[in-house]
């Protein structure tokens, strides 16, 4: 089992693609492929699903991904300490991230730590809070920020960033009976179309909470389903429904005038954004790096 074979192997799993894969590693896709294929051959065992049309792992795989990210980071930490660097060596990170720490908040804090370290490079996948916990559990990604805990074995959640969710509503006429509100109920917006996320999502599932807390169900509402926090706050600007939200997502169009926003009276509308890792997982330098600039963001984003 060499590095060359596990690079490729976690490489081709992190970005979900034997030809992305390839582009990175600078090799040619057969050549990616030649060798996951040597590994599963001195394995003795597939590690991945090639009766599917999506790239899954098998058990084997899932195994063998978190052992080869450990070794691989591993080899990292040994290097940089045995060359005594000073600074971080060449590095491609990924962070998963819930809707709206990913949209709103996440790219001003990479774009700071890839300002300070310039060999580092962070992208950003947007996952929906559930999912992000899923992934971060398998090592496919170090590091993650969500809006709502799914407490799997070994992960870690910090809390860092308290958020507030609020009723943006559209500046029409129809809506004028709302607005002339200082606050609003769970029973001011039976009748009205709300436009949510899919299940999975924090913010849904904190309104669903409060919801039953106040006595109500989602069935007796009128409910849209959108996949991302973007589409939902220009549907409500041009008319199209209200929804509770993140007050991230709309502080500015509020600002401007492009819709109003209320709070939900008697609704504990309150969350935390949490970072989380595998308490088991090996952090490589510009990991450890990427976790402590994240930490001081989000204290300096604390209203």
């Amino acid at each position: 089992m060499e590095f060359y074979q596990l690079e490729a192997f976690v490489m081709v799993v992190g970005h979900r693609s034997f030809s992305r894969a390839a582009e990175i590693l600078f090799l040619s896709q057969p050549t990616v492929s030649a060798h996951v294929k040597n590994l599963e051959t001195e394995l003795g065992m597939p590690l991945f699903d090639r009766g599917k049309s999506e790239l899954l792992l098998t058990q084997a795989g899932e195994s063998l991904y978190r052992h080869a990210r450990d070794m691989l980071d591993m080899r990292t930490v040994a290097l940089t300490e045995l060359q005594g660097q000073g600074e971080l060596g060449k590095e491609m990170l990924m962070v998963a991230a819930s809707s709206v720490p990913c949209q709103y908040l996440l790219p001003r804090a990479i774009a700071a730590f890839e300002a300070q370290y310039p060999s580092v490079s962070v992208t950003l996948r947007q996952e929906n809070s559930r999912q992000v916990c899923e992934d971060i559990f398998r090592y496919h990604y170090p590091l993650g920020v969500v809006g709502e805990k799914n407490l799997l074995p070994h992960l870690v959640f910090e809390p860092v960033l308290e958020d507030e969710l609020i009723v943006a509503i559209p500046r029409r006429e129809e809506y004028s009976d709302l607005l002339r509100h200082d606050s609003l109920t769970g029973g001011d917006l039976l009748g009205r179309k709300i436009l949510l996320r899919e299940p999975g999502s924090g913010t849904r599932s904190i309104f669903e909470r409060e919801l039953r807390n106040a006595g109500y169900t989602l069935e007796q509402f009128k409910v849209s389903i959108f996949d991302n926090q973007e589409t939902i706050k220009q549907a409500v600007r041009q008319g199209v429904g209200l929804t509770v939200i993140s007050r991230f997502v709309v502080e500015e169009y509020a600002e401007f005038g492009l819709l109003d926003i209320r709070p939900l009276a008697g609704q504990r509308l309150k969350r935390e954004f949490w970072l989380v890792y595998h308490q088991k997982r090996v952090f490589s330098p510009a990991v450890r790096a990427l976790y402590a600039n994240l930490s001081t963001f989000f204290r300096q984003e604390a209203p």
